[in-house]
């Protein structure tokens, strides 16, 4: 008689045949999936390895196995990705949250940490990660959310709720800047995590990100740069004396970024700023008191 399918069995199974079929940390996808199917933490497996499944809870694992060999993201299948200590609900047509995108909130909260009601624009919002993140450490902040994307607002909807933080934002289905003429005025900071991926890298991209991830969320021109141009190019509008535009940008994209922001003219510091594996990573700007 064949041994029963155990937790234990089911996490060494699952971490050698997603490892066969290309996913990335592969151990770590099988108990976060079998965490889900058994409604546990997945610290919790540890002290139950012995403890065999019913057939519906193999069945059930084994769909989700099935659907991570496929390389959908594991994000997708979950359901939620955490960022900035925050949960974050997430699936097919929005961006799912990344950790580099973090240093863009702690520059922006470093930018924000002595001011007091500051109004907060987020472009190319997503899922809200970013204003929601800034929201949620800075007390008296306000932010609008500007996306092209209906999909990617519902998520934004959703998560604000669920965070408590609906009464702060206001969401923006549109362009860009043609998004956020309605609500008029000046903002303290401008951030952004745009899609910067230029035309001949999408080809190259991971499975996960190239076949489920929204393309508008990712492709932007030949050269990676057409919205980081049309931020650049718009922000003096809406940015208060004094305010901060920081965007997001690809590695390898720091000099032209630069180039962009000092000939716009409007600014008077202009930097990068490393992520923790050294890649320039946020576009910071400050925009000159003159004008």
């Amino acid at each position: 008689m064949a041994p029963p399918w155990t937790i234990g069995r089911l996490v060494a199974w699952a971490a050698e045949y997603l490892a066969k079929h290309g996913a990335d940390a592969p151990r770590l996808c099988g108990e976060l999936l079998l965490a889900r199917v058994l409604g546990l933490k997945r610290i919790d497996l540890y002290l139950r390895f012995e403890q065999p499944l019913t057939p519906e809870e193999l069945a059930a694992f084994k769909a989700l196995i099935l659907r991570r060999r496929g390389r959908e993201p594991l994000a997708y299948i979950l359901g939620h990705k955490e960022f900035y200590g925050l949960d974050f609900k997430v699936g097919p047509g929005v961006l799912i949250p990344r950790p580099e995108t973090e240093h863009l909130v702690e520059e922006a909260l470093a930018r924000l940490k002595d001011q007091t009601a500051p109004r907060v624009l987020d472009l190319c919002t997503g899922s809200g990660a970013v204003p929601l993140a800034i929201l949620a450490h800075h007390p008296d902040a306000t932010a609008v959310g500007v996306d092209i994307s209906p999909a990617a607002l519902n998520y934004a909807r959703h998560n604000a709720a669920a965070l408590g933080l609906a009464d702060r934002v206001i969401w923006r289905e549109g362009d860009l800047w043609d998004a956020v003429a309605p609500d008029g005025g000046f903002f303290e900071l401008i951030t952004a995590n745009p899609p910067y991926v230029a035309r001949h890298e999408y080809r190259d991209l991971p499975p996960e990100v190239r076949d489920y991830e929204p393309k508008q969320a990712l492709l932007a021109g030949d050269d990676g740069l057409d919205l980081i141009r049309a931020i650049i190019a718009g922000a003096g509008a809406f940015l208060r004396p004094l305010g901060w535009l920081l965007i997001e940008i690809g590695a390898g994209q720091a000099a032209r970024a630069l180039e962009l922001a000092r000939h716009a003219e409007i600014f008077q510091e202009i930097a990068t700023i490393n992520d923790l594996a050294g890649i320039p990573r946020v576009l910071a700007c400050q925009r000159g008191d003159w004008g």
